[in-house]
Protein backbone atom coordinates (compact mmCIF):
# COMPACT_ATOMS: atom_id res chain seq x y z
CA UNK A 1 0.00 0.00 0.00
CA UNK A 2 3.03 2.19 0.79
CA UNK A 3 4.69 1.64 -2.34
CA UNK A 4 1.22 2.45 -4.44
CA UNK A 5 1.19 6.15 -2.53
CA UNK A 6 4.79 6.68 -2.67
CA UNK A 7 4.65 6.46 -6.31
CA UNK A 8 1.52 7.74 -7.56
CA UNK A 9 3.23 11.36 -8.22
CA UNK A 10 5.00 9.59 -11.25
CA UNK A 11 3.47 11.84 -14.74
CA UNK A 12 1.03 9.98 -15.83
CA UNK A 13 0.89 10.33 -19.60
CA UNK A 14 -2.83 8.93 -19.60
CA UNK A 15 -3.93 10.47 -16.48
CA UNK A 16 -6.17 13.50 -17.54
CA UNK A 17 -8.18 11.16 -20.75
CA UNK A 18 -8.65 8.25 -17.52
CA UNK A 19 -9.78 10.86 -15.14
CA UNK A 20 -12.38 12.50 -18.05
CA UNK A 21 -13.69 9.77 -19.38
CA UNK A 22 -13.56 6.46 -17.26
CA UNK A 23 -13.39 7.44 -13.98
CA UNK A 24 -16.69 8.53 -13.18
CA UNK A 25 -17.86 5.17 -15.09
CA UNK A 26 -15.01 2.83 -12.86
CA UNK A 27 -16.35 4.43 -9.69
CA UNK A 28 -20.27 4.05 -10.68
CA UNK A 29 -19.77 0.23 -11.53
CA UNK A 30 -18.45 -0.37 -8.09
CA UNK A 31 -20.79 1.53 -5.98
CA UNK A 32 -23.68 -0.40 -8.07
CA UNK A 33 -21.91 -3.55 -7.92
CA UNK A 34 -21.17 -3.29 -4.28
CA UNK A 35 -24.76 -1.95 -3.33
CA UNK A 36 -26.49 -4.41 -5.39
CA UNK A 37 -24.44 -7.58 -4.07
CA UNK A 38 -24.87 -6.31 -0.40
CA UNK A 39 -28.27 -6.29 -0.06
CA UNK A 40 -29.34 -9.72 -2.25
CA UNK A 41 -26.51 -11.15 0.40
CA UNK A 42 -28.07 -9.14 3.25
CA UNK A 43 -31.48 -11.10 2.13
CA UNK A 44 -30.44 -14.81 1.58
CA UNK A 45 -27.72 -14.75 4.16
CA UNK A 46 -29.46 -13.21 6.90
CA UNK A 47 -33.06 -15.01 6.32
CA UNK A 48 -31.68 -18.39 5.91
CA UNK A 49 -29.54 -17.87 9.08
CA UNK A 50 -32.73 -17.18 11.14
CA UNK A 51 -34.60 -20.03 9.41
CA UNK A 52 -31.87 -22.60 9.85
CA UNK A 53 -30.94 -21.40 14.19
CA UNK A 54 -34.22 -19.77 15.65
CA UNK A 55 -36.32 -21.85 13.43
CA UNK A 56 -37.71 -26.05 13.33
CA UNK A 57 -38.65 -27.23 9.76
CA UNK A 58 -38.36 -30.38 7.34
CA UNK A 59 -34.72 -30.22 6.10
CA UNK A 60 -33.15 -27.74 8.50
CA UNK A 61 -29.80 -29.46 9.76
CA UNK A 62 -29.08 -30.41 6.02
CA UNK A 63 -29.90 -26.42 4.87
CA UNK A 64 -27.97 -25.48 7.64
CA UNK A 65 -24.63 -26.88 6.71
CA UNK A 66 -25.72 -27.10 2.85
CA UNK A 67 -25.82 -23.41 2.95
CA UNK A 68 -22.27 -22.78 2.79
CA UNK A 69 -21.02 -24.55 0.48
CA UNK A 70 -21.05 -21.68 -2.48
CA UNK A 71 -18.03 -20.60 -0.09
CA UNK A 72 -16.10 -23.16 -2.16
CA UNK A 73 -16.68 -21.30 -5.77
CA UNK A 74 -14.96 -18.88 -6.81
CA UNK A 75 -17.16 -15.78 -8.13
CA UNK A 76 -15.23 -16.15 -11.56
CA UNK A 77 -15.81 -19.71 -11.99
CA UNK A 78 -19.66 -19.10 -11.49
CA UNK A 79 -19.83 -16.33 -14.02
CA UNK A 80 -18.57 -18.87 -16.27
CA UNK A 81 -21.06 -21.23 -15.28
CA UNK A 82 -23.73 -18.96 -16.27
CA UNK A 83 -22.35 -16.81 -18.96
CA UNK A 84 -24.55 -17.69 -21.58
CA UNK A 85 -27.69 -16.25 -18.95
CA UNK A 86 -27.38 -12.62 -20.48
CA UNK A 87 -27.60 -14.12 -23.99
CA UNK A 88 -31.12 -15.75 -23.52
CA UNK A 89 -32.22 -12.22 -23.15
CA UNK A 90 -31.38 -11.02 -26.57
CA UNK A 91 -34.77 -11.61 -27.85
CA UNK A 92 -35.74 -8.88 -25.32
CA UNK A 93 -33.58 -7.06 -26.31
CA UNK A 94 -34.04 -7.13 -30.06
CA UNK A 95 -37.68 -6.17 -29.35
CA UNK A 96 -36.64 -2.99 -27.31
CA UNK A 97 -34.68 -2.09 -29.91
CA UNK A 98 -37.07 -1.99 -32.83
CA UNK A 99 -39.99 -1.21 -30.84
CA UNK A 100 -39.33 1.34 -29.07
CA UNK A 101 -35.48 2.51 -29.41
CA UNK A 102 -31.95 1.91 -29.79
CA UNK A 103 -30.84 3.69 -27.03
CA UNK A 104 -33.50 2.19 -24.46
CA UNK A 105 -32.35 -0.81 -25.60
CA UNK A 106 -29.01 -0.20 -24.99
CA UNK A 107 -29.71 0.87 -20.89
CA UNK A 108 -31.86 -2.60 -20.78
CA UNK A 109 -29.09 -4.54 -21.80
CA UNK A 110 -26.73 -2.15 -18.85
CA UNK A 111 -29.57 -3.17 -16.51
CA UNK A 112 -29.78 -6.78 -17.32
CA UNK A 113 -26.13 -7.54 -17.05
CA UNK A 114 -25.84 -5.41 -13.61
CA UNK A 115 -28.77 -7.83 -12.25
CA UNK A 116 -26.88 -10.93 -13.88
CA UNK A 117 -23.33 -9.49 -12.11
CA UNK A 118 -25.02 -8.91 -8.68
CA UNK A 119 -26.99 -11.81 -8.90
CA UNK A 120 -23.48 -14.51 -9.44
CA UNK A 121 -21.60 -12.50 -6.75
CA UNK A 122 -23.84 -12.37 -4.07
CA UNK A 123 -24.64 -16.03 -4.85
CA UNK A 124 -21.30 -17.39 -3.61
CA UNK A 125 -20.88 -13.95 -1.47
CA UNK A 126 -23.64 -14.54 0.97
CA UNK A 127 -22.11 -17.28 3.25
CA UNK A 128 -20.07 -14.54 4.62
CA UNK A 129 -23.15 -13.15 5.92
CA UNK A 130 -24.65 -16.21 6.51
CA UNK A 131 -22.04 -17.69 9.30
CA UNK A 132 -21.89 -14.79 11.37
CA UNK A 133 -25.21 -14.15 11.79
CA UNK A 134 -26.22 -18.02 12.15
CA UNK A 135 -23.82 -18.00 15.21
CA UNK A 136 -25.14 -14.86 16.45
CA UNK A 137 -28.88 -15.84 16.04
CA UNK A 138 -28.05 -19.07 17.68
CA UNK A 139 -26.48 -17.57 20.71
CA UNK A 140 -26.43 -13.96 21.28
CA UNK A 141 -30.36 -14.03 20.91
CA UNK A 142 -31.22 -17.28 22.65
CA UNK A 143 -32.84 -15.28 26.18
CA UNK A 144 -34.20 -12.12 24.20
CA UNK A 145 -36.09 -14.68 22.12
CA UNK A 146 -37.57 -16.35 24.79
CA UNK A 147 -38.23 -13.07 26.45
CA UNK A 148 -40.25 -12.37 23.18
CA UNK A 149 -41.92 -15.54 23.15
CA UNK A 150 -43.27 -15.39 26.45
CA UNK A 151 -44.71 -11.31 25.85
CA UNK A 152 -46.70 -12.92 22.86
CA UNK A 153 -44.49 -12.08 20.04
CA UNK A 154 -44.70 -14.42 16.99
CA UNK A 155 -41.91 -15.77 14.22
CA UNK A 156 -41.73 -12.48 12.44
CA UNK A 157 -42.30 -9.64 15.13
CA UNK A 158 -39.63 -11.13 17.16
CA UNK A 159 -37.12 -11.66 14.35
CA UNK A 160 -37.86 -7.78 12.71
CA UNK A 161 -37.57 -6.02 16.73
CA UNK A 162 -35.51 -8.62 18.65
CA UNK A 163 -33.04 -10.74 16.58
CA UNK A 164 -32.26 -8.47 13.99
CA UNK A 165 -30.91 -5.53 16.00
CA UNK A 166 -29.39 -7.71 18.19
CA UNK A 167 -27.23 -9.01 15.03
CA UNK A 168 -26.89 -5.43 13.27
CA UNK A 169 -22.41 -5.55 14.55
CA UNK A 170 -22.64 -9.24 13.18
CA UNK A 171 -24.25 -8.64 10.22
CA UNK A 172 -22.13 -5.24 9.64
CA UNK A 173 -19.44 -7.49 9.98
CA UNK A 174 -20.17 -10.55 7.16
CA UNK A 175 -21.17 -7.33 4.92
CA UNK A 176 -17.98 -5.88 4.70
CA UNK A 177 -16.67 -8.66 3.53
CA UNK A 178 -18.68 -9.09 1.28
CA UNK A 179 -17.81 -5.28 -0.52
CA UNK A 180 -14.25 -6.65 0.17
CA UNK A 181 -14.48 -9.85 -2.17
CA UNK A 182 -17.07 -7.34 -4.50
CA UNK A 183 -14.11 -4.87 -5.22
CA UNK A 184 -11.61 -7.43 -5.28
CA UNK A 185 -13.23 -9.39 -7.73
CA UNK A 186 -11.42 -9.32 -11.39
CA UNK A 187 -12.60 -12.78 -13.59
CA UNK A 188 -16.67 -12.18 -13.31
CA UNK A 189 -16.77 -8.41 -13.68
CA UNK A 190 -14.58 -8.69 -16.79
CA UNK A 191 -16.37 -11.71 -17.64
CA UNK A 192 -19.77 -9.77 -17.96
CA UNK A 193 -18.02 -6.62 -19.11
CA UNK A 194 -18.75 -4.04 -16.25
CA UNK A 195 -16.42 -1.31 -15.77
CA UNK A 196 -14.68 -1.14 -12.36
CA UNK A 197 -11.40 0.00 -10.52
CA UNK A 198 -10.27 -3.65 -10.56
CA UNK A 199 -11.08 -4.15 -14.36
CA UNK A 200 -9.37 -0.76 -15.13
CA UNK A 201 -6.60 -0.98 -13.33
CA UNK A 202 -5.71 -3.84 -15.32
CA UNK A 203 -6.77 -2.29 -19.01
CA UNK A 204 -4.81 0.67 -18.10
CA UNK A 205 -1.29 -1.22 -16.98
CA UNK A 206 -1.33 -4.41 -19.05
CA UNK A 207 -3.48 -2.44 -22.64
CA UNK A 208 -2.59 0.86 -22.53
CA UNK A 209 0.96 0.26 -20.83
CA UNK A 210 0.80 3.08 -17.87
CA UNK A 211 1.79 1.82 -15.14
CA UNK A 212 1.67 5.41 -13.51
CA UNK A 213 -2.18 5.89 -14.39
CA UNK A 214 -2.94 1.90 -13.27
CA UNK A 215 -1.06 3.32 -9.70
CA UNK A 216 -3.69 6.75 -9.82
CA UNK A 217 -6.43 4.13 -9.81
CA UNK A 218 -5.50 2.02 -7.14
CA UNK A 219 -4.91 5.08 -5.18
CA UNK A 220 -8.46 6.48 -5.79
CA UNK A 221 -9.23 2.73 -5.26
CA UNK A 222 -7.69 2.74 -1.89
CA UNK A 223 -9.45 5.71 -1.14
CA UNK A 224 -12.84 4.24 -1.82
CA UNK A 225 -12.04 1.22 0.50
CA UNK A 226 -10.76 3.55 3.21
CA UNK A 227 -14.36 5.58 2.89
CA UNK A 228 -15.87 2.06 3.63
CA UNK A 229 -14.00 0.74 6.26
CA UNK A 230 -14.66 4.28 8.52
CA UNK A 231 -18.14 3.99 7.40
CA UNK A 232 -18.52 0.01 9.08
CA UNK A 233 -16.69 1.25 11.99
CA UNK A 234 -18.99 4.12 12.24
CA UNK A 235 -22.17 1.82 11.86
CA UNK A 236 -20.82 -0.74 14.64
CA UNK A 237 -20.03 2.33 17.31
CA UNK A 238 -20.83 1.13 20.73
CA UNK A 239 -22.21 -1.91 19.32
CA UNK A 240 -21.07 -4.57 22.80
CA UNK A 241 -22.50 -7.69 23.80
CA UNK A 242 -22.84 -8.99 27.35
CA UNK A 243 -23.19 -12.34 27.77
CA UNK A 244 -23.69 -14.03 31.30
CA UNK A 245 -23.95 -17.85 32.38
CA UNK A 246 -27.13 -18.26 31.49
CA UNK A 247 -26.62 -17.14 27.70
CA UNK A 248 -25.56 -20.36 26.22
CA UNK A 249 -28.30 -22.72 27.18
CA UNK A 250 -30.37 -23.86 24.06
CA UNK A 251 -33.89 -22.07 23.69
CA UNK A 252 -36.69 -24.01 21.94
CA UNK A 253 -36.90 -23.63 18.37
CA UNK A 254 -40.10 -22.34 16.72
CA UNK A 255 -41.76 -24.96 15.10
CA UNK A 256 -43.49 -23.86 11.68
CA UNK A 257 -46.78 -24.54 10.28
CA UNK A 258 -46.78 -26.55 6.68
CA UNK A 259 -47.15 -23.28 5.30
CA UNK A 260 -44.34 -21.68 6.87
CA UNK A 261 -42.54 -24.36 6.67
CA UNK A 262 -42.81 -25.05 2.60
CA UNK A 263 -41.62 -21.38 2.37
CA UNK A 264 -38.48 -21.37 4.65
CA UNK A 265 -37.65 -25.00 2.58
CA UNK A 266 -37.92 -22.70 -0.55
CA UNK A 267 -35.79 -19.48 0.95
CA UNK A 268 -33.01 -21.82 2.03
CA UNK A 269 -33.36 -23.64 -1.35
CA UNK A 270 -32.65 -20.37 -3.28
CA UNK A 271 -29.48 -19.80 -2.76
CA UNK A 272 -28.56 -22.84 -2.30
CA UNK A 273 -29.17 -23.92 -5.94
CA UNK A 274 -28.21 -20.60 -7.36
CA UNK A 275 -25.22 -20.49 -5.62
CA UNK A 276 -23.96 -24.20 -5.42
CA UNK A 277 -26.43 -26.52 -7.33
CA UNK A 278 -27.04 -25.09 -10.85
CA UNK A 279 -22.87 -23.45 -11.47
CA UNK A 280 -21.47 -27.32 -10.47
CA UNK A 281 -23.75 -29.08 -12.19
CA UNK A 282 -23.48 -27.18 -15.46
CA UNK A 283 -19.85 -27.80 -15.25
CA UNK A 284 -20.11 -31.56 -14.69
CA UNK A 285 -21.99 -31.49 -17.55
CA UNK A 286 -19.55 -29.17 -19.63
CA UNK A 287 -16.66 -31.74 -17.51
CA UNK A 288 -18.44 -34.80 -19.19
CA UNK A 289 -18.67 -33.19 -22.64
CA UNK A 290 -14.71 -32.06 -22.66
CA UNK A 291 -12.80 -34.91 -20.41
CA UNK A 292 -11.19 -36.26 -23.80
CA UNK A 293 -9.11 -33.11 -24.23
CA UNK A 294 -7.94 -32.79 -20.80
CA UNK A 295 -4.44 -33.78 -20.26
CA UNK A 296 -3.76 -35.83 -17.10
CA UNK A 297 -0.28 -35.39 -16.67
CA UNK A 298 -1.28 -31.32 -17.04
CA UNK A 299 -4.21 -31.01 -14.88
CA UNK A 300 -2.29 -32.88 -11.89
CA UNK A 301 0.48 -30.37 -11.98
CA UNK A 302 -1.89 -27.98 -12.25
CA UNK A 303 -3.51 -29.28 -8.98
CA UNK A 304 -0.40 -30.25 -7.56
CA UNK A 305 1.51 -26.22 -8.38
CA UNK A 306 -2.16 -24.77 -6.30
CA UNK A 307 -2.46 -27.22 -3.88
CA UNK A 308 1.46 -26.37 -2.97
CA UNK A 309 1.72 -22.94 -3.59
CA UNK A 310 -1.72 -22.73 -0.66
CA UNK A 311 -0.14 -25.07 1.81
CA UNK A 312 3.07 -22.94 1.63
CA UNK A 313 0.96 -19.79 1.89
CA UNK A 314 -1.09 -20.72 4.53
CA UNK A 315 2.00 -22.18 6.54
CA UNK A 316 4.12 -19.01 6.16
CA UNK A 317 0.79 -16.67 7.02
CA UNK A 318 -0.70 -18.82 10.50
CA UNK A 319 3.34 -18.75 11.69
CA UNK A 320 3.39 -15.16 11.32
CA UNK A 321 0.01 -14.43 12.56
CA UNK A 322 0.49 -16.82 15.67
CA UNK A 323 3.82 -14.71 16.49
CA UNK A 324 2.16 -11.61 16.14
CA UNK A 325 -0.72 -12.83 18.27
CA UNK A 326 0.99 -14.02 20.95
CA UNK A 327 3.67 -11.18 21.32
CA UNK A 328 0.95 -8.73 21.52
CA UNK A 329 -0.86 -9.93 24.12
CA UNK A 330 2.16 -11.43 26.10
CA UNK A 331 4.23 -8.55 26.34
CA UNK A 332 0.53 -6.11 26.49
CA UNK A 333 2.64 -3.61 23.98
CA UNK A 334 0.84 -0.88 22.32
CA UNK A 335 3.12 -0.79 19.69
CA UNK A 336 2.93 -4.63 18.33
CA UNK A 337 -1.16 -4.38 19.17
CA UNK A 338 -0.44 -1.30 15.94
CA UNK A 339 1.51 -3.21 14.21
CA UNK A 340 -0.97 -6.05 14.34
CA UNK A 341 -3.34 -3.91 13.15
CA UNK A 342 -1.34 -2.43 10.49
CA UNK A 343 -0.23 -5.87 9.20
CA UNK A 344 -3.76 -7.18 8.81
CA UNK A 345 -5.27 -4.05 6.61
CA UNK A 346 -4.30 -6.24 3.77
CA UNK A 347 -7.07 -7.82 3.28
CA UNK A 348 -8.85 -4.98 2.89
CA UNK A 349 -7.08 -3.72 -0.41
CA UNK A 350 -7.98 -5.96 -3.45
CA UNK A 351 -5.65 -8.25 -4.81
CA UNK A 352 -4.13 -5.89 -7.78
CA UNK A 353 -3.49 -3.40 -5.84
CA UNK A 354 -1.01 -5.44 -3.61
CA UNK A 355 0.45 -7.22 -6.86
CA UNK A 356 1.31 -3.79 -7.42
CA UNK A 357 2.93 -2.18 -4.62
CA UNK A 358 4.95 -5.74 -4.26
CA UNK A 359 5.99 -5.23 -7.56
CA UNK A 360 7.12 -1.73 -6.99
CA UNK A 361 8.81 -2.74 -3.65
CA UNK A 362 10.83 -5.49 -5.00
CA UNK A 363 11.77 -3.92 -8.04
CA UNK A 364 13.52 -1.31 -5.88
CA UNK A 365 15.16 -4.35 -3.66
CA UNK A 366 16.53 -5.49 -7.15
CA UNK A 367 18.10 -2.35 -7.93
CA UNK A 368 19.41 -2.10 -4.43
CA UNK A 369 20.86 -5.80 -3.98
CA UNK A 370 21.11 -7.04 -7.39
CA UNK A 371 18.99 -10.20 -6.69
CA UNK A 372 16.46 -10.73 -8.93
CA UNK A 373 12.58 -10.79 -6.86
CA UNK A 374 9.92 -10.29 -9.14
CA UNK A 375 8.43 -13.38 -10.97
CA UNK A 376 9.44 -15.31 -8.10
CA UNK A 377 7.51 -18.13 -5.58
CA UNK A 378 8.71 -16.47 -2.92
CA UNK A 379 6.93 -12.84 -3.90
CA UNK A 380 3.77 -14.98 -4.72
CA UNK A 381 4.10 -16.14 -1.19
CA UNK A 382 4.89 -12.69 0.39
CA UNK A 383 1.90 -11.44 -1.29
CA UNK A 384 -0.48 -13.85 -0.31
CA UNK A 385 0.56 -13.40 3.17
CA UNK A 386 0.07 -9.82 2.82
CA UNK A 387 -3.41 -10.92 1.48
CA UNK A 388 -4.93 -12.75 3.86
CA UNK A 389 -3.02 -12.56 7.39
CA UNK A 390 -6.35 -11.06 8.45
CA UNK A 391 -8.04 -14.65 7.67
CA UNK A 392 -5.08 -16.21 10.01
CA UNK A 393 -4.70 -13.78 12.26
CA UNK A 394 -8.68 -13.30 13.58
CA UNK A 395 -9.56 -17.06 14.80
CA UNK A 396 -6.64 -17.27 16.90
CA UNK A 397 -6.24 -13.91 18.02
CA UNK A 398 -9.64 -14.71 19.41
CA UNK A 399 -8.54 -18.08 20.50
CA UNK A 400 -6.06 -16.50 22.56
CA UNK A 401 -8.35 -14.21 24.37
CA UNK A 402 -10.74 -16.71 25.39
CA UNK A 403 -8.05 -19.25 26.55
CA UNK A 404 -4.42 -18.22 27.06
CA UNK A 405 -4.44 -14.41 28.89
CA UNK A 406 -4.49 -15.73 32.65
CA UNK A 407 -2.22 -18.29 31.45
CA UNK A 408 0.14 -16.35 30.15
CA UNK A 409 0.72 -14.46 33.47
CA UNK A 410 0.81 -17.93 35.88
CA UNK A 411 3.62 -18.75 33.08
CA UNK A 412 5.51 -15.23 33.18
CA UNK A 413 5.17 -15.16 37.34
CA UNK A 414 6.63 -18.97 37.10
CA UNK A 415 9.88 -17.86 35.11
CA UNK A 416 9.09 -19.41 31.68
CA UNK A 417 10.52 -18.34 28.93
CA UNK A 418 8.63 -16.69 26.40
CA UNK A 419 9.52 -19.30 23.56
CA UNK A 420 8.25 -22.02 26.26
CA UNK A 421 5.03 -20.34 27.09
CA UNK A 422 4.36 -20.17 23.72
CA UNK A 423 5.20 -23.38 22.36
CA UNK A 424 3.71 -25.10 26.01
CA UNK A 425 0.90 -23.17 26.49
CA UNK A 426 -0.21 -20.92 24.14
CA UNK A 427 -0.20 -23.70 20.76
CA UNK A 428 -1.69 -26.40 22.38
CA UNK A 429 -4.80 -24.47 23.46
CA UNK A 430 -5.17 -22.49 20.00
CA UNK A 431 -4.47 -25.40 18.06
CA UNK A 432 -7.57 -25.51 16.53
CA UNK A 433 -7.71 -21.67 15.84
CA UNK A 434 -4.48 -22.54 13.83
CA UNK A 435 -5.75 -24.96 11.86
CA UNK A 436 -9.13 -23.00 11.13
CA UNK A 437 -7.03 -20.06 9.94
CA UNK A 438 -4.78 -22.60 7.68
CA UNK A 439 -7.51 -23.54 6.09
CA UNK A 440 -9.16 -20.00 5.55
CA UNK A 441 -5.96 -19.20 3.94
CA UNK A 442 -5.52 -22.11 2.04
CA UNK A 443 -9.13 -21.72 0.08
CA UNK A 444 -9.04 -18.33 -0.14
CA UNK A 445 -5.46 -18.89 -1.83
CA UNK A 446 -7.08 -21.29 -4.12
CA UNK A 447 -9.76 -19.42 -5.22
CA UNK A 448 -7.34 -15.97 -5.52
CA UNK A 449 -7.20 -14.74 -9.27
CA UNK A 450 -5.78 -11.16 -9.47
CA UNK A 451 -2.75 -11.24 -7.50
CA UNK A 452 -1.91 -14.58 -9.11
CA UNK A 453 -2.24 -13.48 -12.54
CA UNK A 454 0.07 -10.78 -11.78
CA UNK A 455 2.77 -12.59 -10.02
CA UNK A 456 2.85 -15.55 -10.42
CA UNK A 457 6.35 -16.75 -12.11
CA UNK A 458 7.02 -17.22 -16.13
CA UNK A 459 5.39 -20.40 -17.50
CA UNK A 460 3.71 -21.09 -13.73
CA UNK A 461 0.33 -21.76 -14.00
CA UNK A 462 -2.09 -23.06 -11.10
CA UNK A 463 -5.75 -24.11 -11.44
CA UNK A 464 -6.94 -20.36 -11.15
CA UNK A 465 -5.04 -19.09 -13.82
CA UNK A 466 -5.69 -21.76 -16.15
CA UNK A 467 -9.41 -21.41 -15.81
CA UNK A 468 -9.50 -17.91 -16.42
CA UNK A 469 -6.91 -18.49 -19.55
CA UNK A 470 -9.24 -20.92 -21.27
CA UNK A 471 -12.44 -18.79 -20.33
CA UNK A 472 -10.52 -15.61 -21.74
CA UNK A 473 -10.10 -17.75 -25.04
CA UNK A 474 -13.85 -18.64 -25.19
CA UNK A 475 -13.30 -22.02 -23.94
CA UNK A 476 -16.01 -21.91 -20.89
CA UNK A 477 -16.77 -26.20 -21.45
CA UNK A 478 -13.09 -26.68 -21.45
CA UNK A 479 -12.38 -24.65 -17.97
CA UNK A 480 -14.50 -26.59 -16.46
CA UNK A 481 -12.34 -29.30 -15.63
CA UNK A 482 -9.82 -27.11 -13.79
CA UNK A 483 -13.05 -25.32 -12.26
CA UNK A 484 -14.26 -28.17 -10.93
CA UNK A 485 -11.03 -29.38 -9.09
CA UNK A 486 -10.71 -26.16 -7.30
CA UNK A 487 -14.34 -26.45 -5.87
CA UNK A 488 -13.51 -30.18 -5.26
CA UNK A 489 -9.86 -28.82 -3.67
CA UNK A 490 -12.11 -25.82 -1.88
CA UNK A 491 -14.97 -28.14 -0.62
CA UNK A 492 -13.95 -30.12 2.35
CA UNK A 493 -12.11 -27.73 3.98
CA UNK A 494 -15.29 -25.27 4.01
CA UNK A 495 -17.57 -28.25 5.17
CA UNK A 496 -14.75 -28.77 8.10
CA UNK A 497 -14.54 -25.30 9.07
CA UNK A 498 -18.27 -24.76 9.47
CA UNK A 499 -18.17 -27.83 12.10
CA UNK A 500 -14.74 -26.56 13.11
CA UNK A 501 -16.01 -22.61 14.03
CA UNK A 502 -19.38 -24.24 15.33
CA UNK A 503 -17.24 -25.88 17.89
CA UNK A 504 -14.96 -23.01 18.50
CA UNK A 505 -17.91 -20.20 19.46
CA UNK A 506 -19.47 -22.86 21.93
Amino acid sequence: MAGVIWNISSPAENWEHLRDTVLGRYLKGSIILMFGTVVLSILMGVSSAWLVACCEFPGRKLFEWALILPLAIPTYIAAYAYFDLVEYLNPLLIWVRLNISPSAMMTLNDVIVYLVTIMVLASVLYPYVYLVTRATFARQSSQCIEVARTLGHGVGSTFWRVALPLARPAIVGGVSLVIMETLNDYGAVKHFGVSTFTTGIFRTWLSLNDMPGALRLAACLMAFILLIMLLEKWMRFGAKFHINSQANRPFKPYYLTKTKAFTAILCCLFPLIIGFALPVSRLAYWAILTVDKVSLISLLKLTFNSIGIASAASLVTVTIALILAFTSRYFRSQNVAVINRLAILGYAVPGAVIAMGILLVAGQVTKATGIIFTGSLIVLVFAYVVRFLAVAWQPIDSGMERNCDILNEASRSLGSSVSRTLLQVNLPLVYNAIVVGALFVFVDTMKELPLTLILRPFNFETLSTRTFDLASQAQIPESSVPALCIIAVSLLPVIWLNRQMRTLKK
